[in-house]
Protein backbone atom coordinates (compact mmCIF):
# COMPACT_ATOMS: atom_id res chain seq x y z
CA UNK A 1 0.00 0.00 0.00
CA UNK A 2 1.14 3.72 -0.98
CA UNK A 3 1.60 5.68 2.04
CA UNK A 4 1.18 9.63 1.34
CA UNK A 5 3.25 12.02 3.64
CA UNK A 6 -0.41 14.67 5.23
CA UNK A 7 2.02 15.94 8.57
CA UNK A 8 0.58 19.35 9.04
CA UNK A 9 3.55 22.16 8.21
CA UNK A 10 2.03 23.76 10.96
CA UNK A 11 3.24 21.94 13.89
CA UNK A 12 1.48 23.28 17.23
CA UNK A 13 3.32 21.15 20.15
CA UNK A 14 6.45 20.43 22.10
CA UNK A 15 9.79 19.15 20.05
CA UNK A 16 7.83 20.19 16.73
CA UNK A 17 9.49 23.98 15.66
CA UNK A 18 6.37 26.17 16.78
CA UNK A 19 5.09 25.62 20.64
CA UNK A 20 1.22 25.57 21.16
CA UNK A 21 -0.65 28.12 23.20
CA UNK A 22 -1.78 26.82 26.67
CA UNK A 23 -5.00 28.27 28.07
CA UNK A 24 -5.49 28.04 31.83
CA UNK A 25 -9.26 26.80 32.28
CA UNK A 26 -10.86 28.84 34.85
CA UNK A 27 -12.90 27.27 37.62
CA UNK A 28 -16.69 27.75 37.56
CA UNK A 29 -19.51 27.23 40.78
CA UNK A 30 -21.31 24.63 39.63
CA UNK A 31 -23.53 23.35 42.39
CA UNK A 32 -21.95 20.21 43.14
CA UNK A 33 -22.33 18.76 46.93
CA UNK A 34 -18.14 19.43 47.11
CA UNK A 35 -16.98 22.47 44.92
CA UNK A 36 -14.56 21.76 41.15
CA UNK A 37 -10.83 22.08 41.49
CA UNK A 38 -9.81 24.55 39.71
CA UNK A 39 -9.14 24.06 35.75
CA UNK A 40 -5.54 22.34 33.86
CA UNK A 41 -3.69 23.54 31.60
CA UNK A 42 -4.63 23.15 28.05
CA UNK A 43 -3.32 22.70 24.58
CA UNK A 44 -4.20 23.02 21.22
CA UNK A 45 -3.74 20.09 18.54
CA UNK A 46 -5.18 21.25 15.83
CA UNK A 47 -6.65 23.90 13.69
CA UNK A 48 -8.85 24.00 10.80
CA UNK A 49 -6.62 25.26 7.42
CA UNK A 50 -9.00 25.52 4.94
CA UNK A 51 -10.46 28.57 3.61
CA UNK A 52 -13.66 27.88 0.66
CA UNK A 53 -16.48 29.98 1.12
CA UNK A 54 -19.06 27.50 1.98
CA UNK A 55 -17.79 25.62 4.85
CA UNK A 56 -17.74 27.51 8.48
CA UNK A 57 -13.72 28.37 9.34
CA UNK A 58 -12.69 27.98 11.35
CA UNK A 59 -14.33 24.86 13.07
CA UNK A 60 -13.42 21.45 13.95
CA UNK A 61 -15.88 19.57 15.79
CA UNK A 62 -16.79 15.82 16.64
CA UNK A 63 -14.04 14.05 18.42
CA UNK A 64 -13.12 10.57 18.95
CA UNK A 65 -9.82 9.39 20.56
CA UNK A 66 -8.12 6.07 21.90
CA UNK A 67 -4.65 4.81 22.97
CA UNK A 68 -2.21 2.27 22.23
CA UNK A 69 0.11 1.99 25.21
CA UNK A 70 1.35 5.93 25.81
CA UNK A 71 0.19 6.48 21.88
CA UNK A 72 -2.66 8.55 22.05
CA UNK A 73 -4.40 9.02 18.49
CA UNK A 74 -7.85 11.64 18.10
CA UNK A 75 -9.69 12.30 14.22
CA UNK A 76 -12.16 14.90 13.99
CA UNK A 77 -14.36 17.10 11.56
CA UNK A 78 -12.27 20.04 9.94
CA UNK A 79 -14.36 22.81 7.84
CA UNK A 80 -17.77 21.91 9.11
CA UNK A 81 -20.95 22.11 6.36
CA UNK A 82 -24.09 24.10 7.92
CA UNK A 83 -26.34 21.56 6.37
CA UNK A 84 -23.57 18.25 6.86
CA UNK A 85 -20.72 16.80 6.98
CA UNK A 86 -17.08 18.85 6.33
CA UNK A 87 -14.37 19.46 4.15
CA UNK A 88 -11.79 16.51 5.65
CA UNK A 89 -11.53 14.68 8.68
CA UNK A 90 -8.27 15.69 11.06
CA UNK A 91 -5.59 13.78 13.23
CA UNK A 92 -3.63 14.39 16.24
CA UNK A 93 -1.46 12.08 17.58
CA UNK A 94 1.03 12.09 20.75
CA UNK A 95 3.65 8.89 21.02
CA UNK A 96 4.10 10.20 24.84
CA UNK A 97 0.71 10.18 26.83
CA UNK A 98 -0.42 13.96 25.62
CA UNK A 99 2.66 15.58 26.14
CA UNK A 100 3.70 16.41 22.45
CA UNK A 101 1.21 16.49 19.38
CA UNK A 102 1.37 16.26 15.69
CA UNK A 103 -1.50 16.97 13.44
CA UNK A 104 -2.57 16.62 9.60
CA UNK A 105 -5.47 15.88 7.75
CA UNK A 106 -6.57 12.75 5.55
CA UNK A 107 -5.63 11.86 2.30
CA UNK A 108 -7.82 10.92 -0.88
CA UNK A 109 -11.15 10.81 1.06
CA UNK A 110 -12.67 14.55 -0.34
CA UNK A 111 -11.94 17.17 -2.87
CA UNK A 112 -10.34 19.10 -0.28
CA UNK A 113 -8.07 16.57 1.13
CA UNK A 114 -4.08 16.41 -0.03
CA UNK A 115 -4.00 14.81 -2.50
CA UNK A 116 -7.81 14.73 -3.26
CA UNK A 117 -10.58 11.94 -2.84
CA UNK A 118 -13.76 11.15 -4.78
CA UNK A 119 -15.92 12.74 -2.26
CA UNK A 120 -17.23 16.11 -1.71
CA UNK A 121 -17.09 15.83 2.05
CA UNK A 122 -16.65 13.65 4.80
CA UNK A 123 -18.18 13.21 8.55
CA UNK A 124 -18.24 10.80 11.61
CA UNK A 125 -14.73 10.23 12.31
CA UNK A 126 -13.99 7.36 14.92
CA UNK A 127 -10.55 5.75 15.52
CA UNK A 128 -9.37 2.28 16.18
CA UNK A 129 -6.14 0.05 16.60
CA UNK A 130 -5.72 -3.31 15.06
CA UNK A 131 -2.75 -5.08 17.22
CA UNK A 132 -2.64 -7.69 14.52
CA UNK A 133 -1.95 -5.89 11.30
CA UNK A 134 -0.10 -2.91 14.47
CA UNK A 135 -1.99 0.01 12.43
CA UNK A 136 -4.32 2.71 13.18
CA UNK A 137 -7.63 2.22 11.19
CA UNK A 138 -9.74 5.68 11.06
CA UNK A 139 -13.03 5.80 9.58
CA UNK A 140 -14.93 8.35 8.02
CA UNK A 141 -18.50 9.06 6.67
CA UNK A 142 -18.65 9.97 3.17
CA UNK A 143 -20.50 12.79 1.72
CA UNK A 144 -21.45 13.65 -1.91
CA UNK A 145 -23.32 16.27 -3.92
CA UNK A 146 -26.17 14.80 -6.11
CA UNK A 147 -29.11 15.76 -7.80
CA UNK A 148 -31.03 14.95 -5.04
CA UNK A 149 -28.82 16.90 -2.70
CA UNK A 150 -26.68 16.02 -0.17
CA UNK A 151 -26.20 12.09 0.30
CA UNK A 152 -24.38 9.75 2.39
CA UNK A 153 -22.89 7.31 -0.72
CA UNK A 154 -20.56 5.30 1.02
CA UNK A 155 -18.17 4.45 4.02
CA UNK A 156 -14.49 4.32 4.16
CA UNK A 157 -11.29 3.87 6.25
CA UNK A 158 -7.54 4.96 6.54
CA UNK A 159 -4.87 3.17 7.76
CA UNK A 160 -1.64 4.60 9.50
CA UNK A 161 1.37 2.12 10.95
CA UNK A 162 2.97 4.68 13.09
CA UNK A 163 0.28 7.27 13.49
CA UNK A 164 1.52 10.33 11.57
CA UNK A 165 1.36 9.07 7.46
CA UNK A 166 -1.79 7.72 6.50
CA UNK A 167 -3.15 5.43 3.25
CA UNK A 168 -5.42 7.12 0.71
CA UNK A 169 -9.08 5.84 1.87
CA UNK A 170 -10.21 2.54 1.33
CA UNK A 171 -13.85 2.16 0.56
CA UNK A 172 -15.78 -0.41 3.25
CA UNK A 173 -19.20 -0.13 1.62
CA UNK A 174 -21.26 2.11 -0.86
CA UNK A 175 -24.48 2.87 -0.89
CA UNK A 176 -27.12 2.75 -3.67
CA UNK A 177 -29.03 5.23 -5.21
CA UNK A 178 -31.97 5.32 -2.87
CA UNK A 179 -29.80 4.66 0.28
CA UNK A 180 -28.16 7.24 2.89
CA UNK A 181 -25.59 6.14 5.71
CA UNK A 182 -25.38 7.31 8.87
CA UNK A 183 -23.08 6.94 12.44
CA UNK A 184 -20.47 4.35 11.90
CA UNK A 185 -18.06 3.15 14.60
CA UNK A 186 -15.15 0.71 14.55
CA UNK A 187 -13.14 -1.92 17.13
CA UNK A 188 -10.48 -4.20 16.62
CA UNK A 189 -10.10 -7.58 18.23
CA UNK A 190 -6.85 -7.05 20.07
CA UNK A 191 -6.55 -9.92 22.34
CA UNK A 192 -3.81 -12.52 20.72
CA UNK A 193 -5.45 -15.52 22.31
CA UNK A 194 -8.84 -14.51 20.67
CA UNK A 195 -9.55 -17.06 17.67
CA UNK A 196 -10.95 -14.08 15.42
CA UNK A 197 -7.86 -11.95 16.95
CA UNK A 198 -7.23 -9.46 13.89
CA UNK A 199 -10.88 -9.18 13.09
CA UNK A 200 -12.21 -5.46 12.82
CA UNK A 201 -15.92 -4.41 13.12
CA UNK A 202 -17.92 -1.53 11.69
CA UNK A 203 -21.44 -0.61 12.76
CA UNK A 204 -23.37 2.53 11.13
CA UNK A 205 -27.16 2.85 10.50
CA UNK A 206 -29.48 3.62 7.28
CA UNK A 207 -31.81 6.26 7.54
CA UNK A 208 -33.29 5.43 4.24
CA UNK A 209 -34.41 2.78 5.31
CA UNK A 210 -35.78 3.76 8.85
CA UNK A 211 -32.74 3.89 10.71
CA UNK A 212 -31.89 -0.35 10.20
CA UNK A 213 -28.58 -0.99 11.85
CA UNK A 214 -25.92 -2.88 9.51
CA UNK A 215 -22.60 -4.23 10.58
CA UNK A 216 -19.52 -5.44 8.17
CA UNK A 217 -16.22 -6.86 9.17
CA UNK A 218 -12.47 -7.02 7.89
CA UNK A 219 -10.25 -9.49 8.47
CA UNK A 220 -6.74 -8.07 6.90
CA UNK A 221 -6.57 -5.05 8.49
CA UNK A 222 -9.30 -3.23 6.56
CA UNK A 223 -8.08 -3.83 2.75
CA UNK A 224 -11.46 -5.39 2.07
CA UNK A 225 -14.91 -5.45 4.43
CA UNK A 226 -17.66 -7.88 4.13
CA UNK A 227 -20.93 -7.22 3.02
CA UNK A 228 -23.59 -5.28 5.18
CA UNK A 229 -25.70 -7.58 7.12
CA UNK A 230 -28.19 -6.87 9.63
CA UNK A 231 -28.65 -8.26 12.85
CA UNK A 232 -31.51 -11.33 13.95
CA UNK A 233 -33.95 -8.59 15.28
CA UNK A 234 -33.21 -5.77 12.19
CA UNK A 235 -32.53 -3.17 14.90
CA UNK A 236 -33.86 -0.05 14.14
CA UNK A 237 -31.25 2.18 16.53
CA UNK A 238 -27.95 5.27 16.14
CA UNK A 239 -24.50 5.36 17.86
CA UNK A 240 -23.82 1.60 18.06
CA UNK A 241 -19.85 1.29 19.29
CA UNK A 242 -18.51 -2.18 19.25
CA UNK A 243 -15.99 -3.40 21.88
CA UNK A 244 -14.34 -6.99 22.01
CA UNK A 245 -14.50 -9.38 24.67
CA UNK A 246 -11.53 -11.41 25.59
CA UNK A 247 -13.12 -14.19 23.91
CA UNK A 248 -13.75 -12.69 21.01
CA UNK A 249 -17.26 -12.13 21.23
CA UNK A 250 -18.50 -8.65 19.32
CA UNK A 251 -20.85 -6.65 21.64
CA UNK A 252 -22.74 -3.50 20.15
CA UNK A 253 -24.31 -1.26 22.97
CA UNK A 254 -26.61 1.72 21.01
CA UNK A 255 -29.65 3.84 21.18
CA UNK A 256 -32.24 1.81 19.64
CA UNK A 257 -35.92 0.64 19.44
CA UNK A 258 -36.98 -1.85 21.68
CA UNK A 259 -40.35 -3.01 22.13
CA UNK A 260 -41.55 0.05 20.70
CA UNK A 261 -39.81 2.62 23.04
CA UNK A 262 -36.40 4.43 22.47
CA UNK A 263 -33.78 2.81 24.95
CA UNK A 264 -30.47 1.54 25.54
CA UNK A 265 -29.60 -1.80 23.94
CA UNK A 266 -26.91 -4.10 22.52
CA UNK A 267 -26.66 -6.87 20.54
CA UNK A 268 -23.86 -9.64 19.96
CA UNK A 269 -21.86 -12.03 17.30
CA UNK A 270 -20.44 -14.94 18.66
CA UNK A 271 -19.09 -16.14 15.14
CA UNK A 272 -16.62 -13.08 14.14
CA UNK A 273 -19.11 -11.13 12.87
CA UNK A 274 -20.76 -14.11 10.76
CA UNK A 275 -24.23 -13.06 12.33
CA UNK A 276 -25.49 -10.77 15.02
CA UNK A 277 -27.71 -11.35 17.54
CA UNK A 278 -30.85 -11.11 18.95
CA UNK A 279 -31.63 -7.00 20.84
CA UNK A 280 -30.71 -7.20 24.18
CA UNK A 281 -32.44 -4.01 26.52
CA UNK A 282 -30.02 -2.67 28.69
CA UNK A 283 -32.45 0.39 30.00
CA UNK A 284 -35.13 2.73 29.08
CA UNK A 285 -33.54 6.13 27.82
CA UNK A 286 -34.61 9.77 28.84
CA UNK A 287 -33.06 12.65 28.07
CA UNK A 288 -33.85 16.24 28.36
CA UNK A 289 -33.65 18.45 25.46
CA UNK A 290 -30.73 20.62 25.75
CA UNK A 291 -31.29 24.72 25.74
CA UNK A 292 -30.14 27.03 23.41
CA UNK A 293 -30.59 25.00 19.99
CA UNK A 294 -27.49 22.75 21.22
CA UNK A 295 -26.57 19.69 18.89
CA UNK A 296 -25.28 17.10 21.49
CA UNK A 297 -23.18 15.76 22.40
CA UNK A 298 -25.74 12.56 23.38
CA UNK A 299 -24.52 9.58 22.31
CA UNK A 300 -23.04 7.00 24.82
CA UNK A 301 -19.17 6.37 25.65
CA UNK A 302 -17.86 2.76 25.97
CA UNK A 303 -14.53 1.56 27.93
CA UNK A 304 -13.26 -1.54 28.70
CA UNK A 305 -11.28 -3.08 31.92
CA UNK A 306 -8.33 -5.45 31.75
CA UNK A 307 -11.31 -8.56 32.01
CA UNK A 308 -12.75 -7.16 29.12
CA UNK A 309 -15.57 -5.67 31.30
CA UNK A 310 -17.52 -3.15 29.84
CA UNK A 311 -18.47 -0.18 31.29
CA UNK A 312 -21.19 2.01 29.30
CA UNK A 313 -21.94 5.70 29.99
CA UNK A 314 -24.47 7.90 28.21
CA UNK A 315 -26.84 11.63 29.17
CA UNK A 316 -29.78 10.74 31.11
CA UNK A 317 -32.65 12.78 33.01
CA UNK A 318 -34.37 10.29 34.78
CA UNK A 319 -32.75 11.14 38.63
CA UNK A 320 -34.06 14.52 37.99
CA UNK A 321 -37.74 15.66 38.92
CA UNK A 322 -39.77 16.97 35.51
CA UNK A 323 -36.85 15.51 33.69
CA UNK A 324 -35.50 19.19 33.92
CA UNK A 325 -31.83 18.42 33.20
CA UNK A 326 -29.20 15.60 32.68
CA UNK A 327 -26.96 13.52 34.85
CA UNK A 328 -24.21 11.56 33.80
CA UNK A 329 -25.10 7.50 34.29
CA UNK A 330 -23.55 3.92 34.23
CA UNK A 331 -23.91 0.45 33.67
CA UNK A 332 -21.59 -2.33 33.01
CA UNK A 333 -21.58 -5.56 31.56
CA UNK A 334 -18.92 -8.58 31.46
CA UNK A 335 -20.88 -10.34 29.22
CA UNK A 336 -23.47 -8.35 27.02
CA UNK A 337 -26.52 -10.05 27.78
CA UNK A 338 -26.38 -9.25 31.98
CA UNK A 339 -26.08 -5.54 32.92
CA UNK A 340 -26.27 -3.86 36.23
CA UNK A 341 -28.66 -1.77 37.13
CA UNK A 342 -27.86 2.01 35.77
CA UNK A 343 -26.31 4.51 38.41
CA UNK A 344 -26.12 8.26 38.84
CA UNK A 345 -22.67 9.35 38.47
CA UNK A 346 -22.06 11.53 41.78
CA UNK A 347 -21.73 14.98 40.07
CA UNK A 348 -23.70 17.48 40.81
CA UNK A 349 -26.83 17.06 43.23
CA UNK A 350 -30.30 16.43 41.45
CA UNK A 351 -31.69 19.55 43.13
CA UNK A 352 -28.90 21.80 41.30
CA UNK A 353 -29.69 23.60 37.87
CA UNK A 354 -26.19 21.44 35.90
CA UNK A 355 -27.12 20.00 32.77
CA UNK A 356 -24.88 17.77 31.95
CA UNK A 357 -24.74 17.77 28.07
CA UNK A 358 -22.99 14.51 27.27
CA UNK A 359 -19.57 13.47 26.51
CA UNK A 360 -16.99 10.69 26.78
CA UNK A 361 -15.66 7.60 29.27
CA UNK A 362 -12.23 6.54 28.99
CA UNK A 363 -11.31 3.11 31.15
CA UNK A 364 -7.44 2.11 31.96
CA UNK A 365 -7.13 -1.26 30.24
CA UNK A 366 -4.65 -2.60 32.62
CA UNK A 367 -7.08 -2.20 35.79
CA UNK A 368 -10.26 -3.99 36.72
CA UNK A 369 -12.83 -4.71 39.20
CA UNK A 370 -13.19 -3.01 42.15
CA UNK A 371 -9.86 -1.37 41.43
CA UNK A 372 -10.88 -0.24 37.43
CA UNK A 373 -9.89 2.96 36.99
CA UNK A 374 -12.35 5.49 34.81
CA UNK A 375 -11.93 9.04 33.73
CA UNK A 376 -15.21 10.93 32.63
CA UNK A 377 -15.27 14.04 30.28
CA UNK A 378 -18.34 15.72 29.94
CA UNK A 379 -20.22 19.25 28.53
CA UNK A 380 -22.54 20.99 31.06
CA UNK A 381 -24.30 24.19 31.58
CA UNK A 382 -24.29 25.47 35.30
CA UNK A 383 -28.02 26.19 34.71
CA UNK A 384 -29.82 24.47 31.82
CA UNK A 385 -32.62 27.74 32.12
CA UNK A 386 -30.51 28.88 29.73
CA UNK A 387 -30.90 30.26 26.02
CA UNK A 388 -28.68 30.57 22.88
CA UNK A 389 -27.90 33.99 23.98
CA UNK A 390 -27.12 33.19 27.40
CA UNK A 391 -25.83 29.47 28.16
CA UNK A 392 -22.62 29.40 28.66
CA UNK A 393 -20.48 25.66 28.10
CA UNK A 394 -17.93 23.64 30.02
CA UNK A 395 -15.87 21.43 29.66
CA UNK A 396 -15.53 18.96 33.17
CA UNK A 397 -14.00 15.95 34.19
CA UNK A 398 -14.36 13.57 37.30
CA UNK A 399 -12.73 9.99 37.69
CA UNK A 400 -13.11 6.75 39.90
CA UNK A 401 -10.60 4.58 41.27
CA UNK A 402 -13.04 1.28 41.99
CA UNK A 403 -14.58 0.72 39.20
CA UNK A 404 -17.51 3.81 39.50
CA UNK A 405 -18.64 2.92 43.01
CA UNK A 406 -16.95 6.27 44.28
CA UNK A 407 -15.81 9.17 42.24
CA UNK A 408 -13.94 12.82 42.41
CA UNK A 409 -14.73 16.41 42.54
CA UNK A 410 -15.19 18.33 39.62
CA UNK A 411 -12.00 19.13 37.31
CA UNK A 412 -13.24 22.24 35.09
CA UNK A 413 -11.25 21.56 32.01
CA UNK A 414 -12.44 24.47 29.92
CA UNK A 415 -14.82 27.21 29.60
CA UNK A 416 -17.05 29.58 29.68
CA UNK A 417 -17.69 29.79 25.80
CA UNK A 418 -20.56 30.69 24.02
CA UNK A 419 -22.85 28.93 22.14
CA UNK A 420 -22.54 31.03 18.68
CA UNK A 421 -18.75 30.37 18.88
CA UNK A 422 -19.48 26.87 17.52
CA UNK A 423 -20.15 25.48 14.15
CA UNK A 424 -24.13 25.87 13.47
CA UNK A 425 -25.33 22.48 11.81
CA UNK A 426 -29.05 21.53 12.31
CA UNK A 427 -27.79 23.05 16.41
CA UNK A 428 -24.81 24.68 17.93
CA UNK A 429 -22.51 21.73 17.55
CA UNK A 430 -19.24 20.52 19.58
CA UNK A 431 -20.30 16.90 18.12
CA UNK A 432 -22.65 14.31 18.36
CA UNK A 433 -20.27 12.32 20.52
CA UNK A 434 -16.66 12.78 22.15
CA UNK A 435 -14.00 9.65 22.50
CA UNK A 436 -12.01 9.66 25.76
CA UNK A 437 -9.59 7.12 26.86
CA UNK A 438 -6.73 6.30 29.23
CA UNK A 439 -3.09 5.78 28.86
CA UNK A 440 -2.49 2.58 30.63
CA UNK A 441 -1.73 3.20 34.25
CA UNK A 442 -1.58 6.68 33.47
CA UNK A 443 -3.65 10.02 32.91
CA UNK A 444 -7.02 10.15 30.95
CA UNK A 445 -6.84 11.96 28.06
CA UNK A 446 -9.81 13.43 25.74
CA UNK A 447 -9.69 15.87 22.59
CA UNK A 448 -12.45 18.23 22.65
CA UNK A 449 -13.99 21.35 20.62
CA UNK A 450 -13.52 24.73 22.15
CA UNK A 451 -15.17 27.36 20.88
CA UNK A 452 -12.88 30.94 21.19
CA UNK A 453 -13.26 34.86 19.77
CA UNK A 454 -12.10 34.66 16.04
CA UNK A 455 -9.21 35.73 14.80
CA UNK A 456 -7.97 37.15 11.55
CA UNK A 457 -11.08 38.21 10.41
CA UNK A 458 -13.28 34.84 10.47
CA UNK A 459 -16.44 34.45 11.88
CA UNK A 460 -15.41 31.42 13.83
CA UNK A 461 -12.58 30.21 15.96
CA UNK A 462 -13.57 26.55 17.39
CA UNK A 463 -10.41 24.17 17.08
CA UNK A 464 -9.47 20.98 19.18
CA UNK A 465 -7.78 20.98 22.35
CA UNK A 466 -6.49 18.37 25.11
CA UNK A 467 -5.62 18.62 28.82
CA UNK A 468 -1.63 18.92 28.55
CA UNK A 469 -0.23 15.72 29.36
CA UNK A 470 -3.99 14.22 29.95
CA UNK A 471 -5.85 14.56 33.65
CA UNK A 472 -5.06 12.03 36.34
CA UNK A 473 -7.59 9.49 37.81
CA UNK A 474 -7.40 10.31 41.56
CA UNK A 475 -11.12 9.05 43.13
CA UNK A 476 -12.78 10.46 45.69
CA UNK A 477 -15.84 10.22 48.06
CA UNK A 478 -19.02 10.37 45.86
CA UNK A 479 -21.05 7.65 46.02
CA UNK A 480 -22.92 6.88 42.57
CA UNK A 481 -26.18 5.14 43.37
CA UNK A 482 -28.98 3.68 41.32
CA UNK A 483 -31.94 5.13 44.04
CA UNK A 484 -34.59 7.76 43.23
CA UNK A 485 -34.94 7.32 39.35
CA UNK A 486 -38.35 8.55 38.03
CA UNK A 487 -40.05 7.22 34.56
CA UNK A 488 -41.10 9.65 31.82
CA UNK A 489 -42.60 9.49 28.43
CA UNK A 490 -40.14 7.53 25.67
CA UNK A 491 -38.21 9.36 24.01
CA UNK A 492 -38.22 9.77 19.90
CA UNK A 493 -35.09 8.66 18.06
CA UNK A 494 -33.24 11.54 16.23
CA UNK A 495 -32.64 12.48 13.03
CA UNK A 496 -30.20 11.76 10.43
CA UNK A 497 -27.08 12.64 12.74
CA UNK A 498 -24.19 13.52 9.85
Amino acid sequence: MRWLGVMSRIPLVGALPVAAMLLAAPAVATQAAARPTAGPAIVQVSADPFTNAASQHATEVEPDTTTVGRAVMSVFQVGRFAGACSDDIGWAFSPNGGRTWMHGFMPGVTKSSAPPGPFSRVSDPVVAYDAAAREWIASGLDCANSSAGLATPAVSVNTSSDGVHWSKAVIVARASFSQAYDKEWIACDDTPSSRYFGNCYLEWDMPSDGDIVVMSTSRDGGLHWSAPVTTASHLIGLGGEPVVLRDGVVVVPIFGIFGGRFSVVDFRSTNGGGTWGRTIKISRLDQHTDAGHLRGPFLPGVGQDATGRIYLTWPDCRFRAGCASNDMVMSTSADGLHWTPVMRIPIDPVTSTVDHLGGGLGVDSDSAGRRARLGLFYYFYPDTHCTTATCKMFEGFVSSTDGGALWSRVKVVAGPFVLRQLAFAQGFMTGDYQGAAVVPGGNAVSTFALGRKPTSGRKLNEAMFEPAGGLPITGGSQRASAAGAHTYAPVTIPTVAR
